[in-house]
């Protein structure tokens, strides 16, 4: 390669142009020409009628067949239904009942509750809530053991 020295001129930096008078304007520019290839969206339109059946049955056949049955299910069966005897209900926990009125009977909270309620304080409406549910219990489970709940009364008439 041979060498060059460098120079401070400026060359042309692009081909000269042609004056706008000397262009020759043709009529092509503003002819609309044929596109190539073919338009967009054009391949799934273009199908041919063999082509479409054979794709709708293979669609068919990759289908769920679970999906869009009309055939009614039988949700029970009558032969399991006749021999399935009903479940009977538990029976009465006698223990599990005395243990729970016993930790009513000794509950901290509920006792100081009641005391304050004996000594006709004002107590919140949860203080409240939870006095009613607590003696609503202990007196359905009184009930259930057949406990009677006056029968305090008559040991505070005797002495």
């Amino acid at each position: 390669m041979t060498r060059r020295k460098k120079t401070r001129k400026t060359g042309p930096l692009a081909a000269s142009q042609k004056p706008k008078s000397e262009l020759d304007r043709t009529p092509t520019a503003s002819k609309v020409t044929p596109g190539k290839g073919r338009k967009p969206g054009s391949r799934m339109n273009e199908l041919s009628e063999a082509t479409r059946r054979k794709l709708s049955a293979s669609q068919k056949s990759q289908q769920d067949p679970r999906i869009g049955s009309k055939k009614p299910v039988e949700l029970v069966s009558s032969v399991t239904a006749a021999v399935t005897p009903k479940p009977k209900q538990k029976a009465f926990d006698e223990e599990a009942a005395f243990a729970e009125l016993q930790a009513l009977e000794n509950d901290p909270r509920l006792q100081s509750l009641l005391e304050r309620l004996d000594q006709e304080e004002e107590l919140s409406d949860a203080d409240l809530r939870y006095v009613d549910e607590r003696t609503e219990r202990f007196s359905q489970l009184a009930g259930q053991l057949g406990i009677d709940v006056n029968d305090d009364d008559e040991w505070e008439d005797d002495d």
